[in-house]
């Protein structure tokens, strides 16, 4: 995996994206970072916390010496893509797989990652620097599908909160002069969520005909709010959580004198969510069919 240079009181050194031209007019691109390898136990715990199967298609952004793509591939049966600048790495990744035995599953790309189209991947990767993974943001909402997993090293999102973190203490860290470090190390993970703003609406059939809920869902990344509109009276939504593409959350409503609690789930494709409305209390109790569509 790609890292960065550390001072004595581990500040990051932010490299410049470089390019010269070498004989022949070629362009050599340097990487932003400096490589100093994962340790394989936080490679092993990465791959756990994002749940990787055999299903899975492995991103590695800056791949260092393919261990990650190679291991997701060798203990886990998932396909893998590394991507790194740097052509020594990428040599070393292919060498690497080829003694693993996992060449039919893994792949190398010696690109700018930036322009690596990305949209396949189930689950990405990141061992590089805060000012990167805020660049990359853009681009992993862009092109990853809602519920791609992401795990990064060290380095957090800035204002996207992740979903969970987890520490690996005393690793070791191997340096390319040769310095071992033994440090506490942490990760970070992330769910691509759907896009969930907007007016939502659905009724639901009662005895007398229809009772019609209008939705007004606020978000920020993955954290959701909201109001429901119902009767000409005003509920703020309960317990709000979305996970990918799944949406979950609780209406206490008051029906014919009756205090009831009604928890929505479903899945948002596009502008129509597909779920289920489990109901305690109440004239309806039970559970029902939920559609709902976002409108204006």
């Amino acid at each position: 995996m790609m890292l960065f240079r550390r001072t004595s009181r581990f500040i990051v050194l932010v490299i410049s994206l470089l390019s010269f031209c070498v004989t022949g007019h070629a362009q050599i691109q340097v990487p932003d970072v400096e490589f100093v390898p994962t340790p394989q136990i936080v490679v092993i715990e990465m791959l756990k916390m994002a749940g990787v199967t055999k299903d899975d298609v492995v991103y590695d952004l800056g791949c260092g010496d393919g261990r990650l793509v190679i291991t997701a591939a060798k203990e886990f049966g998932a396909r893998g893509v590394g991507v790194d600048i740097d052509p020594q790495r990428i040599k070393e990744s292919n060498e690497n797989a080829l003694k693993t035995g996992v060449t039919d599953r893994v792949k190398f790309l010696e690109q700018d990652f930036f322009q690596t189209n990305i949209s396949e991947a189930t689950v990405v990767t990141l061992y590089l620097l805060d000012e990167l993974n805020l660049q990359l943001q853009p681009k992993l909402f862009r092109e990853l599908k809602p519920g791609t997993r992401i795990v990064s090293h060290d380095f957090d999102m800035g204002d996207w909160k992740p979903d969970n973190t987890m520490w690996v203490y005393n690793a070791n860290v191997y340096y390319p002069d040769g310095r071992l470090l033994k440090r506490d190390t942490k990760f970070y993970y992330w769910v691509i969520p759907a896009y969930a703003a907007g007016i939502w609406r659905w009724a639901v059939p009662i005895s007398q005909g229809e009772r019609q809920y209008t939705l007004n869902l606020r978000q920020r990344f993955q954290e959701i709010a909201g109001k429901v509109n119902v009767r000409e009276r005003e509920i703020t939504i309960d317990e709000p959580r979305l996970v990918g593409e799944q949406l979950s959350f609780a209406v206490r409503d008051e029906i014919n004198g009756k205090k009831v609690v009604m928890r929505f789930s479903g899945s948002i494709r596009g502008d129509t969510i597909n779920g289920s409305i489990e109901v305690k209390g109440g004239p309806f109790e039970g559970n029902h069919k939920w559609i709902a569509k976002r409108g204006h």
